[in-house]
């Protein structure tokens, strides 16, 4: 009877493991289908251009439900083991990030990988309060995954890959109960100002310098270079930066550290890094099918229920 029981909990956790969906796509992958068309690729573009200025991954995914999928245990469980089962971020900084919307379930989830600091978490929670659930609430699930997802990369992925930190939430009553405290973070402030200033510098690379809010959008266009054969290459992106408050836009032009060709029937041949490095010669038949990086999380981030 004894090895009845084991031989069938050892059957049953393969089937609990492959229950967790696997990904089509290292951007988006909306299953529940929440998305806009315009929202997919709004998010898909900044995500790319997240990756490609600073190698740091993210992910947008959902789904109807997680009982589906073994997700018996709560929200935070099930967001944690999804981003492990799929690697979200670079193995080594595991600074990858997951924004997760189970739309039977009401829930939502921002998962940060365990390379982010705990301040980071508050910063999440701020998000995910002001930014996405009050569009879920109200039914529009696109607008708020938009914009959750735009702001973790700016107020979290970006500052966090150039070593910008926000500081740890004071106690309440901390201040009262520790007045020589008081002078020694004063100190402390004067002390770290270039990098408080840094930090401004990048909390303000999100907002329109028109309106002043936190909706500014890149549209990226290719910039065909044609070759003698009668195929092309593309080395440099057009970028539109858009206001979808004010309707101000700026345009400029981003090189990459790579060359995409295309043969003379539009066919993707492939794609060739510059970096001098074990891969620089190397290429990949596309960004999407090369997979995560390895990341994992233990278990910080910020959740929401409405």
């Amino acid at each position: 009877m004894f090895r009845a029981i084991l031989l069938w909990l050892v059957l049953a956790l393969p089937a609990t493991a492959q229950s967790l969906p696997d990904w089509d796509y290292t951007s988006v992958n909306d299953f529940a289908q929440l998305l806009t068309n315009d929202d997919t690729r709004v998010i898909d573009q900044a995500l790319i251009a997240l990756n490609q200025d600073t190698g740091v991954e993210g992910t947008v995914v959902t789904l109807a439900n997680r009982a589906d999928h073994g997700g018996n245990s709560g929200l935070e469980n099930f967001a944690t083991r999804l981003f492990n089962y799929w690697g979200v971020g670079d193995k080594r900084k595991n600074d990858g990030f997951m924004v997760m919307v189970l739309r039977d379930d009401r829930e939502a989830r921002i998962e940060l990988g365990a390379g982010y600091p705990a301040a980071f978490d508050s910063v999440a929670q701020d998000i995910m309060d002001d930014e996405m659930l009050p569009e879920f609430r109200n039914g529009d699930y696109s607008t708020g995954l938009r914009k959750g997802t735009l702001a973790v990369i700016e107020q979290i992925a970006r500052p966090h890959a150039s070593g910008v930190a926000p500081p740890p939430p004071p106690e309440p009553g901390w201040g009262e109960r520790n007045p020589f405290a008081i002078f020694m973070i004063a100190f402390g402030a004067i002390a770290s100002l270039p990098l408080t200033v840094g930090g401004y510098l990048l909390w303000r690379r999100g907002r329109c310098p028109e309106c002043d809010k936190r909706d500014l959008v890149e549209i990226q266009e290719p910039l065909r270079e044609d070759l003698d054969d009668g195929g092309w290459r593309v080395e440099q992106y057009s970028v539109k930066r858009v206001c979808q408050q004010c309707g101000w836009s700026n345009t400029f032009t981003r090189s990459y550290n790579y060359t995409d060709t295309y043969a003379d029937d539009g066919s993707y041949l492939g794609r060739t890094h510059h970096r001098s490095s074990s891969s620089s010669s190397s290429s990949s038949s596309s960004s999407s099918s090369s997979g995560f990086g390895g990341g994992s999380s233990s278990g910080g981030g910020a959740s929401g229920r409405w």
